[in-house]
Parts: C-alpha cells; structure tokens; sequence
C-alpha cells in the first residue's frame, strides 16, 4: 500500500515538472526579425533559391562558406549595397526595401550563370 502512494505520488511530481518545464527555444535569427542570411558556397550556389522579409529596413548577412570569394547584391541596387566574402568571411549591409519581387545574385565573372542567384520576396 504504501509502494502504491510513493508510485502515484511520483506520478503527480512527474507531470507537474513537465508542465512547468523550460521555455521554448527561437529559430529566428538574432536581431529585429527582418534579417536575410545567405551563406556562400566554392560550388557556386547559395543555401537557397528564395528568402523572405518584411518591407522596410532589412539587413543583409552573407556568410562565406569555403574560400572561393562570392558577393551578395540586389539587381537594379548594386549601387547602394555589395557585399563581398572570402576564406570564410561574413559581410553585412542594410537596404530599405518596399514590398516586391528582388533578384540577389553574385557579380563575379560567371558565378551567376553558374547559380549564384536567389528570389527575395518582399512583403
């Protein structure tokens, strides 16, 4: 009998830790939410063909996996933001973008036509 209390008085502490267990973890990136992390790869490619935001300032990481020098750039505002990687680099900039459609690619002599390009959706 007295077995049978210990069990259901384990029981009860079991699930109340449970129910009063830790937070939940965040897979956002750091910052205010509206961040575009790109990473570079030597094979010519980026780790996606499409990226979302929210229209206003948006800020650009582009992260260099490998060594190969890439670039990130927005078709038709390769003026106002370039960002260049190599030998593991990272690189960061802001653009204020209004909803649309946006190109990223590489501006490196045929990285492009190799795939060195993405869809941003800006909403």
């Amino acid at each position: 009998m007295r077995l049978r209390s210990t069990l259901r008085l384990m029981t009860i502490a079991a699930v109340i830790l449970t129910a009063c267990g830790g937070g939940s973890s965040s897979t956002e990136p750091p910052g205010d939410g509206n961040t575009v992390q790109v990473q570079a790869f030597d094979r010519q490619d980026y780790n996606a063909d499409g990226f979302s935001a929210v229209a206003g300032e948006i800020t650009f990481r582009l992260s260099q996996i490998g060594v190969q020098e890439h670039t990130l750039t927005v078709e038709g505002l390769e003026g106002q933001m370039r960002l260049v990687v190599k030998n593991g680099g990272t690189d960061s900039g802001k653009l204020t973008l209004e909803p649309g459609r946006y190109v990223l690619y590489c501006d490196i002599a045929g990285h492009r036509v190799s795939g060195m390009e993405a869809r941003l959706t800006v909403g």
